[in-house]
């Protein structure tokens, strides 16, 4: 009943002693889950309320109860099935954000559910007034037809429909499920030893793990989003600047610009987390064949820039956060090195 402590205040009446009638309590709306899902909501809620009131007692939890109690409560973001179930249960966890997120390994946790929310699209409102992306896939839809009939691409080989069983969640307004074939094309970079790479070039080569040296050509030639294809890197993402050289550990993406922000395609991408999907080999790896089919969920196009947007301002409050984490590190380190010196 204390989650429903705020609506009842506000559903208060009278003057310097409030009060809220019978017939108001015994008409609020509430949603009534299963008699054995109850005990353990009730369960799981007490134990970790119970980590939390153990930190506030000692001043730290144990680095594995801090993780498990982290994952457990940050979880239940991604599980939230729409922004209003969102907002209570990150209500939750904002009543512990300073012993939660006190160390480095639980922000980035933190960002890897800012990225879980995005892709979901949770993590911005949807404005009915936006294209939906039923319209902007039959657009892309259009494009390709039109680059297979002038030649310049082949044509797909056709894939399965999507079936109930691979949408993971409920599809929030004007969006669409899609497989990334009908998003991306991907093709090798181009072969480069470090023997033939240039050390004082200007040109940054890019493969699976990002930069991993210079040189004096570029194979392209606009921000390019490139993926790992091969090695423990395949399935990593990066974006490159205006020119550079990727090597074939990676993949050259392509995709229809007009309709389809980089920075969300980035982000989905990352977010994907593609590595699942390499080959069961000693030396992993990942093609087309394994990416094409992977289903994704399409906001329309107004909505990708919003979303990059808010990624970018939550990513740069995480980095403030592991600043001034860093810093009170290092005055504890400055004060302790102190006292023992001292």
């Amino acid at each position: 009943m204390k989650a429903l402590k705020p609506y009842f205040i506000s559903q208060g009446a009278g003057g310097a002693q409030p009060n809220i009638s019978r017939e108001k309590i015994i008409h609020t709306v509430i949603g009534l889950p299963p008699l054995v899902e109850q005990s353990r909501i009730v369960t799981r809620v007490e134990e970790l309320m119970q980590f939390c009131d153990a930190l506030e007692a000692s001043g730290q939890l144990e680095t594995q109860q801090h993780a498990q109690l982290v994952n457990t409560l940050l979880g239940t973001l991604t599980q939230s099935e729409t922004p209003e179930a969102l907002a209570d249960n990150w209500q939750r966890i904002a009543t512990h954000f300073d012993v939660l997120l006190d160390r480095p390994e639980a922000v980035d946790a933190l960002e890897q559910t800012i990225l879980q929310l995005a892709v979901r699209g949770l993590l911005v409102p949807q404005d009915p007034t936006d294209e939906p992306a039923s319209v902007l896939l039959q657009k892309i839809r259009t494009e390709k037809d039109h680059l297979i009939a002038q030649g310049k691409i082949k044509r797909d080989k056709p894939l399965p429909p999507i079936t109930d069983d691979e949408k993971p969640f409920e599809l929030p307004y004007g969006w669409e499920w899609v497989r990334l074939n009908d998003l991306i094309r991907i093709g090798s970079g181009d072969g480069l030893t470090a023997a033939q790479m240039a050390p004082n070039g200007t040109i940054p080569v890019y493969g699976g793990n990002g930069v991993n040296g210079h040189h004096d050509h570029a194979n392209v030639e606009e921000p390019t989003v490139v993926i790992g294809r091969v090695g423990y890197y395949c399935g990593s993402v990066h974006i490159t600047p205006a020119r550079a050289w990727v090597t074939d550990n990676a993949f050259i993406t392509r995709y229809p610009k007009s309709y389809l922000e980089m920075g969300w395609l980035y982000w989905l991408l990352v977010g994907t987390n593609l590595k699942e999907n390499d080959s069961a080999t000693a030396q992993p790896v990942i093609s087309g064949r394994k990416l094409y089919p992977i289903v994704v969920a399409l906001p329309p196009l107004a909505e990708q820039s919003r979303i990059v947007n808010r990624i970018n301002e939550l990513r740069s409050l995480c980095a403030d956060l592991r600043q001034r984490l860093a810093a009170a590190q290092e005055v504890q380190s400055q004060l302790a090195d102190a006292l023992v010196t001292g």
